[in-house]
């Protein structure tokens, strides 16, 4: 069974140029990675003030998302990059969930 991450971010209206640009920077890494499947972004508008996105990666197993995770914190440490507080500084709220996905 595939396993999906599917992650959800609450954006102020202000912030969200930046969040894109660093999303996309991290997409392009991440789809370089053994096991990833696909990827989407979704966006939905909240309110006049904020958007929702949510980012869905789909991934061979749990294993490999275990392993993708590792790569990413490495690369992210290299390159100076606290995802944490930059998400704070932007005033971001953001949840995550892994799902199993098989089809119906």
């Amino acid at each position: 069974m595939e396993t999906v991450l599917i992650d959800t971010f609450i954006i102020p209206e202000e912030a969200k140029a930046a969040f894109l640009e660093r999303a996309q920077q991290a997409q392009s890494f991440i789809k370089t990675l053994p096991g990833f499947v696909e990827g989407f972004i979704y966006e939905q508008r909240a309110e006049a003030s904020r958007t929702t996105i949510l980012t869905i990666a789909v991934w061979e197993s749990e294993a490999a998302i275990e392993q993708a995770k590792r790569m990413v914190e490495q690369r992210n440490q290299q390159q100076g990059i606290n995802p944490q507080q930059a998400t704070r500084q932007l005033g971001i709220e953001f949840t995550r969930a892994i799902y199993g996905r098989r089809p119906y």
